[in-house]
């Protein structure tokens, strides 16, 4: 915590010692290694005060403050940066990896980390302050980043596969959407999740299992087909994913299925979850798609550990047709979302069954 000799806060001011990420010896103040120091030290001090120690406060006060240094920092050498060009013609400011870094972070290491220096600014950039809860996930800030990466990033020749760009750019849909080094550092799918965006979470979460599954035993790799066979991070990373698309805390709401593609929803087919560990506890539910006979069905069973302000179940009909009316026992009362093809839920600790029932 320096200051100049005219006593202003030096642009690393607050932050952890230089460190490194991944393979790279490259030692920075990097935004992705901050964000992960401010976030535990977050939690931490959260999980003090609901245990009730008398310290807890001044760790809270900290995270804060912690927090406010990384985006002062941010904001000061993104307005250094250049702005980059997108296809619909408008222009975005760049998203740098680390404090003294105004341009892509390949052209101050040119070559480096076996020609993918570029990778830090996509998979360990600073996306990553998204779902460290500094930057706002619907704010600008936010649109920047996801929108440049898409345009850009996500489709530049890959390292090792994915290597021809004319081919990524031409089938954007299928070839696009995630990272082209290793794609499960990459958190753009929470990103989606936070936003609420629920098919290019889909998107993303299919394209990128995809370029890394082992059809030989249905592991994943490390990178693309080579690399750490089964590696834990890649696993665990897809199982973080999959636990998003059927289930979410969202502050004190607990939703249900809220990025389960329609295509799991068509008629005859269920989606089931058992004992789901979450936040409030353990959660199960069943939907089941009568899709052809207009409805859609869900059986809840709420965790009981602590009871959610609301229990949120999406329910998405395969042609993609609005819930215009629902039925709903074991609550308290309920609201429909048709926007959202949501069931908004008060529950009481009791089994839960849905009728959702669609329009023409």
């Amino acid at each position: 915590m320096r200051t100049d000799a005219r006593g202003n806060k030096v642009p690393e001011y607050g932050l952890m010692p230089p460190g490194v990420g991944a393979d790279w010896e490259v030692y920075a103040y990097y935004f992705y290694l901050n964000g992960y120091y401010c976030a535990g030290l977050r939690a931490a001090a959260e999980a003090m005060a609901d245990a009730g120690w008398p310290g807890a406060q001044e760790v809270l006060d900290d995270a804060r403050a912690y927090e406010e240094d990384v985006r002062r920092a941010y904001a000061w050498i993104q307005a250094q940066a250049p702005v980059f060009p997108l296809r619909d013609g408008t222009w975005v400011p760049e998203y740098p990896t680390h404090v003294y870094s105004p341009c892509p972070i390949e052209n101050l290491y040119v070559g480096e980390d076996f020609g993918r220096s570029w990778c830090y600014d996509v998979e360990l950039g600073a996306h990553h302050l998204i779902p460290f809860g500094i930057l706002d996930p619907n704010g600008p800030q936010a649109d920047w980043m996801i929108n440049h990466m898409e345009d850009t990033q996500f489709v530049r020749p890959g390292w090792f596969y994915y290597e021809d760009k004319e081919a990524n750019e031409a089938d954007w849909f299928n070839l696009g959407g995630f990272a082209k080094v290793q794609p499960y550092y990459a958190r753009t799918g929470e990103v989606h999740a936070l936003r609420d965006d629920v098919k290019p979470f889909i998107r993303t979460y299919f394209n990128s299992v995809m370029s890394l599954l082992n059809r030989e035993d249905l592991s994943l790799w490390e990178h693309f087909m080579n690399g750490a066979y089964n590696k834990t991070h890649e696993t665990g990373y897809f199982v973080h994913q999959s636990r998003l698309m059927l289930v979410q805390e969202r502050g004190e709401e607990l939703w249900l299925a809220p990025f389960v593609t329609s295509n799991w929803l068509r008629d005859g087919m269920r989606v089931a979850v058992r004992h789901a560990p979450t936040f409030f506890g353990p959660v199960s539910y069943t939907v089941t798609s009568n899709a052809a006979d207009g409805h859609i069905t869900a059986l809840i069973d709420p965790p009981a550990r602590s009871t959610p302000r609301a229990v949120v179940i999406r329910l998405r009909h395969p042609d993609g047709k609005p819930v215009q009316s629902a039925g709903v026992s074991g609550a308290r009362e309920y609201v429909i979302d048709a926007a959202h093809e949501c069931i908004r839920i008060v529950p009481d600790r009791n089994p839960i069954r849905v009728r959702a029932v669609y329009g023409p």
